[in-house]
């Protein structure tokens, strides 16, 4: 077991938000203790959002899935074991093979968390399913990709402006 004295990590936020706020954790023990916003970070200066305020309460929560389960009840019963990584392995590589064997494009990837946006989007998981021949789903929540492709169609692209710049605006309009 770690016997570190406490120290700070430098880090940045992997939510998906143009912020990409950098973080200071503190460290005691092997053990994240403390999360807070970096001042070194002049647009958000030591600021964080709620959901990352909290983070800490999600990552021990008491009900994170640590390991891999298989359900051994009817689906919807909620009954389930714990299982070995290999077992776990093993079980999704033998059904992914049946289905790709029959017609890859079957599989339908969906992955989106909110943390694969500016700092995560290019994952191995996509190369991985194109190897395998799924079809392909744009990343992101799905009201997203289809307003991204409304707009670009309509106006053409438009890169948004940098965050700082709305110190210098005399107005802000806030919709939605």
């Amino acid at each position: 077991m770690p016997t570190e004295t406490p120290h700070i990590v430098h880090c940045a936020c992997p939510h998906d938000c143009p912020d990409t706020c950098a973080m200071e954790v503190t460290v005691d023990n092997g053990r994240a203790v403390k999360i807070r916003g970096s001042k070194d970070l002049p647009f958000t200066n030591g600021a964080l959002c709620t959901k990352v305020a909290h983070y800490l309460e999600r990552v021990y929560s008491q009900q994170r899935l640590l390991y891999p389960m298989k359900r051994v009840g009817r689906k919807g019963e909620g009954r389930f074991e714990r299982i070995g990584w290999d077992e776990a392995l093993d079980t999704i590589a033998a059904r992914f093979a049946a289905i790709a064997a029959d017609d890859p494009r079957a599989i339908l990837p969906y992955s989106y968390a909110g943390t694969m946006g500016l700092v995560q989007s290019s994952g191995m998981d996509r190369r991985f399913f194109h190897r395998l021949g799924a079809s392909l789903l744009d990343r992101g929540p799905l009201c997203g990709g289809v307003r991204g492709g409304a707009y670009t169609a309509l106006f053409g692209s438009a890169p948004g402006m940098a965050p700082e710049l709305g110190a210098q605006a005399d107005v802000i309009a806030v919709w939605g």
